[in-house]
């Protein structure tokens, strides 16, 4: 499992992003198998935003790790991409603004 933390707002896969977590290790590791899949699951921090912002921007931030994987030579039919909107579960809200990838 990876975490990755971002700001406010996403648009972009930053620089900083791409050399924190090694995505280019992920994407070798899922198509080296093809039986294996990344569950990719965004978070907004429920202390700013609306429930609706947060869900969008929680999707945005999965959609985002998803896209770069695919850019990578990872098959979409290997990701599974889900969102679970605004979160207070790490007493930071800036920790709450994450995406987690799990291998399976």
């Amino acid at each position: 499992t990876r975490h990755r933390q971002f700001g406010l707002p996403v648009k972009e896969f930053k620089q900083e992003i791409r050399q924190d977590v090694n995505l280019a290790k992920i994407a070798e590791a899922l198509k080296s198998n093809s039986k294996l899949t990344a569950n990719i699951t965004g978070y907004a921090d429920s202390a700013t935003g609306t429930a609706a912002i947060n869900e969008k921007l929680s999707a945005e931030r999965a959609k985002l790790i998803a896209d770069e994987l695919v850019k990578l030579g990872v098959s979409r039919d290997q990701l599974i991409v889900d969102s679970k909107g605004g979160v207070s579960d790490s007493g930071d809200p800036s920790y709450d603004r994450r995406v987690v990838i799990q291998i399976q």
